[in-house]
Formats: structure tokens, C-alpha cells, sequence
């Protein structure tokens, strides 16, 4: 990124910062912004001065780095480049998302924490009310994908029911097999993007942050084009706009089915 280019202009005029996730990044990623941030504003003090709040928690996931060891992922997260000793630690009490659920969130505290007893192999013994019953004639996932989308045909038009439910996967392989799996229930022709009419959408890049355009957008795909989407926005301010898109701006989520 050179100095004249908009991006630096923007980084320059940027009161506050934030970086999500932050735990999940590479120590050498963070070091190498610090470094541009320095050279840009022509500051030598971490990140050229600027506020940078980076949010996170490291009971969840670490930097992947395949076949790496834990020593080695640990060694390339936040807590070990140069600049950790010169942040200010500010730890969050409460979690707002599960306010309304006490025990689920006193439950993901303990498990986080390593408190939780393991039955066997590092497993942890789910809570009777977490888990889906098998029917005889079906799959673990058969009974998952029913029991959070059902009577998927009946409400295949309803915008409110595909955005207030979602299936969490640790792995990417398992979430395209979900993707797979809910795609293929769903009515209507299939394109080379693996996607169909009324399937929850996301989007991967910022285009329109004033239209609600962001990374991470969620929006329902109303239809599409050889070359062009039409989805609908199902968020904040700007749920229920019409909008269209490229198609290789969109894909189904990947860090859930």
C-alpha cells in the first residue's frame, strides 16, 4: 500500500481501529500492519499511533497452521509478538448473547476454561437438553437439519425463519456437507455456485458499507442470473432492501451450515 493511495489516506484520517477475531491472526500479520502503519503516518511508535482495539478470546481458536504442533501455534498468536506487552488487557464479564440463558453460558465458561469434567479422549458430556434424538430411520445429521430448519417446505418463503437459525461447524468439511445436505432440500434449479432460491447467502466483501454491503452481510438469495444475484438484505437498518450482486462477491457461510 503506497501513501497515495486511498487506503493510506483512510488509515491516516482513522480515529479507532478494530480488528475481530484478533486471536485467530498470525503474530506475523499483526506485525507486518504495525510496520506499514508506521511507515504510512510516519510515526515510530506501535501502529504509527493510531487506537487499535483488537477483540477476541483465545479459548476459542488459535492461528491454524496445519500439522503444527501446539507449542508452534501458540508461538505464532497475538501474546507473542513484541507489541503484547505494550497493549492494554480489558476482560469482558458477561456475555450478552447469552444473558437470557444463565446455565448455557455458565456451561460454555467452564468448558472454555478447562473446568468441565471429560468423560473420555478430551470429550466433554453434553447437557441432555443440547442434544437431538436419532430416529431409528435417519442420521445424526438427518436429525439435526430437521430439527433446526423444520418443515423446511412450508416455510421456504419465510425471510424471519431462515435468519433466525443457523448450524455451527468447527470444520469446514462439515460445513460444506451441511451446505450439501440443506441445499439439496431446498425446490429450484442448481448452478455451478451450489445455490438455489430462498438459501441464507453471505457476503465476503465490503461493497456498499452505507447500503449495508459488508463482509459478513447475511441476506436470502430472492434469485440470480448467469453472472448476477438478487438478495435480499436481512439485517439491521437495511433488512428487506433488493440489491444485486456479482456472482463471485457471495458464498454460503463458511463458518456455519
Amino acid at each position: 500500500m503506497s501513501k497515495q493511495r486511498g487506503g493510506a489516506k483512510l488509515i491516516k484520517k482513522a480515529k479507532l481501529i478494530i480488528w475481530k477475531e484478533a486471536p485467530m491472526a498470525s503474530r506475523w500479520k499483526i506485525e507486518i500492519v504495525d510496520r506499514s502503519f508506521r511507515d504510512i503516518l510516519d510515526i515510530d511508535s506501535p501502529f504509527g499511533g493510531k487506537v487499535i482495539v483488537f477483540g477476541g478470546d483465545f479459548r476459542q481458536v488459535l492461528p491454524i497452521f496445519p500439522k503444527s504442533t501446539r507449542a508452534e501455534m501458540v508461538n505464532a498468536s497475538l501474546v507473542k509478538p513484541y507489541l503484547w506487552h505494550q497493549m492494554k488487557k480489558i476482560k469482558l464479564t458477561r456475555n450478552i448473547r447469552a444473558r437470557t440463558d444463565s446455565s448455557f453460558s455458565k456451561l460454555l465458561l467452564r468448558i472454555g476454561n478447562g473446568e468441565e469434567p471429560i468423560i473420555r479422549d478430551d470429550l466433554v458430556l453434553l447437557p441432555k437438553q443440547l442434544v437431538i434424538e436419532i430416529k431409528s430411520d435417519g442420521t445424526g445429521t438427518d436429525a439435526l437439519l430437521e430439527k433446526i430448519f423444520p418443515e423446511l417446505d412450508k416455510n421456504i418463503d419465510s425471510a424471519k425463519f431462515m435468519t433466525e437459525r443457523a448450524i455451527l461447524a468447527n470444520r469446514n468439511e462439515f460445513v460444506d456437507q451441511l451446505n450439501e445436505m440443506l441445499i439439496s432440500r431446498f425446490p429450484g434449479e442448481r448452478r455451478t455456485l451450489v445455490l438455489k432460491k430462498n438459501v441464507p447467502i453471505m457476503l465476503l466483501r465490503n461493497l456498499d458499507a452505507f447500503n449495508g454491503l459488508c463482509n459478513g452481510t447475511r441476506m436470502i438469495c430472492r434469485g440470480f442470473d448467469n453472472n448476477v444475484i438478487y438478495p435480499e438484505i436481512m439485517m439491521a437498518q437495511n433488512a428487506f432492501k433488493h440489491v444485486f450482486i456479482p456472482r463471485i462477491q457471495l458464498s454460503p457461510p463458511k463458518n456455519e451450515g
